[in-house]
């Protein structure tokens, strides 16, 4: 999966199937995709742990402030 795709659920991949996933690929987390659950996939830190941001959390965030949380986040899954 090293092409970006439609919105992935994550809760149908498997571990290997996530590590795979682009980082910047839109995904939802269950729940038919709705705007609570939609993020975007930063990857899998070192420990095993999945990264994601989600637009909920996301939404308080405008301007720079936005793009250096998007970049933290980032940073972070890649270790």
């Amino acid at each position: 999966m090293a092409k970006y795709q439609k919105t992935v659920d994550i809760w149908k991949l498997s571990q290997e199937q996530r590590k795979g996933l682009q980082a910047g690929q839109w995904i939802t987390a269950g729940k038919d995709g709705k705007y609570e659950t939609k993020g975007i996939w930063c990857g899998v830190g070192k420990s095993g742990n999945d990264v994601a941001i989600w637009l909920g959390n996301l939404a308080s965030r405008k301007g720079a402030a936005r793009l250096e949380h998007i970049r933290f986040m980032m940073q972070y899954a890649k270790g």
